[in-house]
């Protein structure tokens, strides 16, 4: 006898057997990378930012017409910044990844604290284990959980 699984029903087996929560994509008005309780607090010149902690990369990830697209890595901080080409010192947030809790740059969102706690506002019963994200009209926030609490946030910003 042949039993033939969708990948769908296999991937709903799996995460059953995990103990994983599946979490669709929301909408949440709020959800934004420079403005409301969820923005990256970062300082406003390129030269500040590179001053926020220890420095451990820089590199160039591409130079357009829009600008010069940067990679900063500091340790549990991951930033792509763009600046325009003529005004080198100013910049827009691209991404921001937070993998410690040494950074408080995210509001409630911080890397160890409480889902209930990080997400109110956001979700009324976060799952214990799994991924929640967020899009706001421009930007988005991937939360990763683990144990009932924050495992790392990323931002995706719209960098226009």
């Amino acid at each position: 006898m042949k039993i033939i699984f969708s990948l769908n029903v296999m991937t709903a087996i799996l995460v059953g057997a995990l103990g994983l929560d599946a979490q669709a994509q929301t909408y949440a008005a709020q959800v934004s990378c420079t403005s409301g309780p969820y923005r990256v607090k970062l300082p406003q010149s390129y030269k500040a930012v590179r001053g926020i902690g220890h420095l451990k990369r820089e590199r160039v990830l591409k130079t357009d017409d829009n600008g010069t697209q940067r990679e900063l890595r500091f340790n549990g901080l991951e930033l792509v910044v763009v600046s325009p080409s003529d005004k080198p010192n100013q910049y827009r947030l691209s991404k921001a990844i937070v993998t410690t809790p040494n950074w408080r740059i995210a509001g409630p969102l911080r890397v160890g604290a409480p889902a209930k706690t990080a997400l109110r506002g956001l979700l009324r019963d976060p799952p214990k284990d799994g991924e929640v994200e967020f899009s706001g009209d421009t930007d988005s926030i991937r939360i990763n959980l683990a144990r009932g609490r924050v495992f790392d946030v990323e931002y995706s910003c719209s960098a226009e």
